[in-house]
This record gives structure tokens, C-alpha cells and sequence, in this order.
């Protein structure tokens, strides 16, 4: 069961981490506070892979919105039908990156998890740690999730808890609206 919580632990935080930091990546991206902003028009898509490997990105035409800046292979990492024009952002690579509510909301949201598979990892490792060895685990336990902090950790969930409900809502309601 030790063994167990400390797997679990170490994969929910590890996972926890990278997701929100991944998503917090793109936020430049779907913000319009890095790239190139312009217009994408998907020409084809090609899928690789199979099974949960399975990956579709398409390829187009970017035009840039001063239009300074073409790009015939630029690639976006989803799947459109061909002719579909789309407000990106372009990287220095040619990769585009959706923008708008939509892709932010969702990705606010993504964070929002992120942050609580943060917290649930570091609640299971605690736990372990209290299994396994009694008096470390209580002292970690003590240090960790003392009266201040457990205040602070409740209201940092509830914040995410909503802020998920929130920029949920918005990216579904914004995924509905596009083309």
C-alpha cells in the first residue's frame, strides 16, 4: 500500500506539474503575447500512429496579418477540414497555435487540474510517507499541512475548483462558437 501512495503520489504531481506548465506554455500563444498572429488555411491533415499514439496535424497556408509573413507548411497540431481558415498564432518553428477565448478558457481550465493533481499527489505522498514511517510522516504532515497552510491550501482549491467551472464553461460555450 506504501508503495502504492508513493507511486501514486510522485505520477499525480509529476503530472500535476508538467500539465500546467505545458499549458501555461501555449497561454503566450492563445493570448496573442508571442508569434506571429495571422490567419491559417488548412490545405490537408495527416494522421500518424495508432491506438492512444494516434495524432492528427494539419497543414496549410499562414498568412500573416501585416502580411509580412507566408508560410506554405505551416502546421497546426489538431484536426480541420480542408479549407477552414483560422486566427493563430505562429511560432518561429511554423507551428500555429489557436487563439481566443476558447483555447485560453481551456487551457486556464487545464491548469486549474493541474494545480489540484498537484495537491492530490502531494496529499498521497504524505500519506505514505505517514504509513511507512509514523513519526517522519508526522512531522512532514505537521510542517505540511499546518492550521495556516491547510487554510491556504483549502482556498487555493476552491479557487481552482471554480476557476475550472468558470474557464470550462467558457471554453466549451467558445469551442461551440468556432467554425
Amino acid at each position: 500500500m506504501v508503495l502504492f501512495g508513493v507511486f501514486a503520489g510522485v505520477l499525480f504531481s509529476g503530472l500535476g506539474i508538467g500539465g500546467a506548465v505545458g499549458l501555461a506554455d501555449g497561454m503566450k500563444y492563445s493570448m496573442r503575447m508571442s508569434g506571429t498572429p495571422g490567419l491559417l488555411r488548412i490545405e490537408y491533415c495527416e494522421t500518424s500512429g495508432t491506438g492512444k499514439q494516434r495524432h492528427t496535424d494539419c497543414y496549410g497556408d499562414f498568412r500573416s496579418d501585416d502580411h509580412r509573413v507566408t508560410d506554405a507548411y505551416a502546421s497546426i497540431g489538431e484536426s480541420f477540414t480542408a479549407g477552414t481558415v483560422l486566427p493563430v498564432q505562429r511560432d518561429a518553428r511554423g507551428h500555429c497555435y489557436l487563439v481566443g477565448v476558447a483555447p485560453t478558457a481551456g487551457r486556464l481550465a487545464g491548469i486549474c487540474v493541474g494545480v489540484v493533481a498537484f495537491v492530490a499527489g502531494l496529499t498521497l505522498l504524505c500519506g505514505a510517507f505517514s504509513t511507512a514511517m509514523p513519526r517522519l510522516g508526522g512531522r512532514i504532515g505537521a510542517a505540511l499541512w499546518s492550521p495556516g497552510a491547510g487554510r491556504l491550501l483549502r482556498r487555493l482549491l476552491l479557487a481552482c475548483g471554480i476557476g475550472f467551472a468558470v474557464f470550462g464553461v467558457a471554453g466549451v460555450i467558445g469551442w461551440l462558437a468556432m467554425p
